[in-house]
């Protein structure tokens, strides 16, 4: 009887190392899982995946020492891409991973204190980066000629960081350009180029206001000068018109909705030009 009991006993051993020795292998092989994932995923880019991974594998696993100091060394990993991001001038890239780090912040609060960011680092950066990125799409929209997306690149920018010195600062400076531009476009008779500038200032003024009163340019004097530019390219219009070259009269007056969009005057004048301009196609 005693024998019996042993031998059960034994099986019984056997029976649970045999499980343990299983589960074992199993384990390291879901933590390598765990590891190998979110490296791939950091080279592909995908940064909110390769926390997935550590965020779930972490809430199953609180206290395994090896996920835990993997886990950090790719936060570390991803704030250091964002840190080279940013160096290199690459706001859009590095805006995007702190902005992933400050949304994930709260899964960190185990073991922040051994991260190199803090949750106001990161408001930090995602600000500076918002800033460099409204001032850079600026100038190359001005450059472009795009005058409308050139002012209205810095709304969004302005809306959250009202207060920021550096963002003001370059705020009133591309709009100074912009009125220097105006004028310049005024002297050359570019009262095109001229009225356009006016009337994206114009659109933006309820936003800026009170860098447009401090640079004197109130409200009315861009509406001045947008019926002035309206008034110049009428009558450069109707002289074409009256040469008999109503192909270009139409282009002329159709720059002026650009920048006039309700003149009715002028969607007339392009409509009674463009009447007239058919039948003379047709009787040719």
């Amino acid at each position: 009887m005693k024998s019996m009991i042993r031998k059960i006993l034994l099986l019984k051993f056997i029976l649970i190392s045999l499980f343990i020795l299983s589960c074992a292998p199993q384990k390291k092989e879901a933590f390598d899982q765990v590891t190998i994932e979110p490296q791939q995923q950091i080279v592909g880019g995908n940064y909110q995946k390769a926390l997935d991974y550590y965020i779930v594998a972490f809430e199953k696993h609180p206290n395994d020492e090896k996920l835990l100091k993997d886990y950090i060394i790719t936060l570390k990993r991803i704030n250091q891409i964002g840190s080279a991001a940013f160096e290199a001038e690459n706001f859009v890239l590095a805006v995007r991973i702190y902005s992933i780090l400050l949304k994930n912040f709260s899964q960190f609060r185990d073991f922040d204190r051994s991260l190199p960011f803090t949750k106001n680092s990161l408001r930090s950066h995602v600000r500076d980066c918002k800033i460099n990125l409204s001032e850079r799409q600026s100038r190359q929209y001005l450059e472009a000629g795009n005058f409308t997306k050139a002012i209205n690149s810095y709304r969004a920018t302005y809306l959250q960081y009202s207060s920021d010195p550096v963002l003001t600062t370059n705020l009133i400076n591309i709009i100074l350009d912009m009125k220097f531009l105006a004028q310049i476009s005024i002297s050359k008779e570019d009262f095109l180029s001229a009225g356009r500038i006016y009337y994206a200032l114009l659109k933006e003024q309820k936003y800026f206001n009170k860098f447009y009163k401090s640079l004197s340019i109130p409200k009315d004097v861009l509406n001045e000068g947008i019926e002035n530019c309206s008034l110049q390219l009428t009558k450069r219009g109707l002289e074409k018109y009256r040469e008999g070259n109503l192909a270009e009269a139409i282009s002329i007056w159709k720059g002026i909705l650009k920048f006039d969009p309700d003149n009715q005057q002028i969607k007339k004048a392009i409509e009674t030009a463009s009447t007239q301009l058919k039948s003379i196609k047709k009787g040719n």
